[in-house]
């Protein structure tokens, strides 16, 4: 057992990813887990989470001060496994090594295929930097003593560049999302959307898709497109942004879960959160139909792959799994099985667990 210390200066202290998966499975196995982050200090689950205060007013001040601020209250705990989740804490890789530490690097997004889509980088400069941000990363990371990848496509990114590379996908805890057994007959006529929503994650092709099919399109999370922009004869239903448990009430009351997320180099290779849980709580998915997805919707019998830009096709999906409940909850049910057999925080975070008894069994 060890001293583990994850930091991060950009994300919530109790981020999914983090603070539920990662540190609550570490504690839970009898390690020391700590996790400095923005926020109130207080201990959870075995968990100590070290409070910094309110995040940074801006994008610059996070990178600079509050990663320095979270990387000074880091290495004043001596902890035996530093575990660092946002590239701005990079540079701090070499003076937390010197304490006698190992640096874990963990890669939640491909970064470099990430800033082709940031609104705040004009469009003619996002290729360089995004090349310019690969260089960097690839040096910076031959210094941690592992890469943590939250999909195989990340990991692949590191490959030949970092010590050690593990994929440690970001799969549902089954005792998170409720498996629903409520008839889907008895339910509304409803399909949903959980999570932030705007155009590239498919919101105006989702709104369109409605527009001549008999259901209800309920959205629940951060919303960036603008819904009045939905065809007058569709029907949607925004629930805001809820506490996570209640998205359960959510998925109680669909009979699909729709993902159309467009083609962009960060999508196309992703794992996203939303299509597991999905999965996990019985519902058939309609996803956009990019390889991956396609392997494990279709490989699973658990939905309908589209086009992603189709909105016709999203429709007539929407309203097949609609006007069908019994096809639908037996396609949801193999979605589940899915989950409970291969898609699992329990097994994945197997991998975590190896990873780290390799690096405190191993040499300074």
């Amino acid at each position: 057992m060890a001293k583990v210390c994850h930091v991060s200066s950009a994300h919530r202290s109790h981020d999914i990813r983090i603070f539920v998966k990662e540190c609550r499975s570490l504690a839970a196995a009898g390690h020391e887990v700590y996790f400095v982050v923005h926020g109130e200090s207080e201990e959870v689950d075995g968990v100590r989470i070290v409070g910094l205060g309110d995040p940074p007013a801006s994008r610059r001040e996070r990178m600079t001060a509050g990663a320095r601020g979270a990387f000074e209250e880091a290495a004043a705990l001596r902890a035996d496994v530093y575990h660092l989740h946002d590239p701005e804490l990079l540079p701090y890789v070499g003076r937390l090594k010197k304490l006698g530490a190992k640096v874990v690097f963990d890669s939640h997004e491909d970064v470099a295929g990430q800033i082709m889509e940031k609104d705040w980088i004009p469009v003619p400069l996002r290729r360089l930097v995004s090349r310019v941000y690969r260089l960097y990363e690839g040096r910076a990371t031959r210094a941690v003593d592992a890469v943590v990848a939250a999909t195989p496509h990340i990991a692949d990114q590191f490959q030949g560049r970092a010590r050690s590379v593990v994929a440690v996908n970001n799969y549902p805890m089954l005792d998170d999302i409720a498996f629903q057994e409520r008839p889907f007959r008895e339910r509304p006529r409803a399909v949903c959307y959980t999570g932030g929503v705007n155009d590239i994650r498919g919101g105006r092709i989702m709104l369109e898709a409605m527009k001549d099919v008999d259901g209800t399109l309920v959205i629940a999370g951060p919303c960036e497109t603008s819904l009045s922009a939905a065809p007058a004869s569709s029907s949607v239903e925004y629930l805001g942004v809820l506490p996570h448990e209640r998205v359960n009430d959510v998925y109680a009351g669909s009979r699909a879960g729709v993902i159309l997320y467009q083609p962009a180099e960060n999508h196309c290779e992703s794992q996203p959160n939303k299509l597991f849980e999905y999965m996990a709580a019985g519902l058939p998915v309609i996803a956009s139909d990019f390889p991956l997805w396609r392997e494990v919707v279709e490989g699973s019998g658990c939905g309908i792959c589209v086009a992603p830009s189709d909105a016709e096709a999203a429709g007539e999906a929407a309203a097949f799994l609609i006007n069908d409940p019994e096809r639908a909850q037996r396609m949801g049910a193999c979605g589940r099985r899915a989950v409970e057999e291969r898609y699992n925080w329990a097994i994945e975070k197997e991998q975590l667990f190896s990873l780290y008894k390799e690096l405190i069994n191993s040499g300074s």
